[in-house]
């Protein structure tokens, strides 16, 4: 029987250090100041992001440079070894969230091919 969940991935700047940082349900842990840092995202004020899924990476890029290539079999945080299980799943739909100026977040809800 296949089962539905949902997943999502995070993108914020911290106001105070002007620091990008993700996390990405599943893979890495919610909890905030635990999240790992993008360093190389542009400075520019308008930015356009691109969020692309295979079935082994999670790629953002914004204005064109990649700010995470994160492989799911490797980069996880330790205790989130099945992370490349729940990306898997295909998704039905994408919500996107944004809570002021300098955050994105994205909703997937999936369900399983089982």
């Amino acid at each position: 029987e296949g089962g539905s969940s949902e997943q999502n991935i995070g993108i914020y700047r911290d106001d105070k250090t002007n620091q990008w940082s993700y996390f990405i349900g599943g893979c890495t842990p919610l909890i905030v100041n635990k999240h790992d840092n993008l360093n190389n995202v542009p400075a520019d004020k308008l930015k356009h992001w691109i969020i692309t899924k295979t079935s082994t990476h999670l790629k953002v890029a914004c204005n064109r440079v990649t700010v995470l290539n994160f492989n799911f079999a490797t980069d996880y945080t330790p205790g989130y070894e099945n992370s490349h299980q729940v990306w898997l799943k295909r998704c039905t739909n994408i919500r996107l969230r944004k809570y002021d100026d300098n955050d994105l977040l994205i909703w997937r809800q999936c369900f399983s091919l089982a």
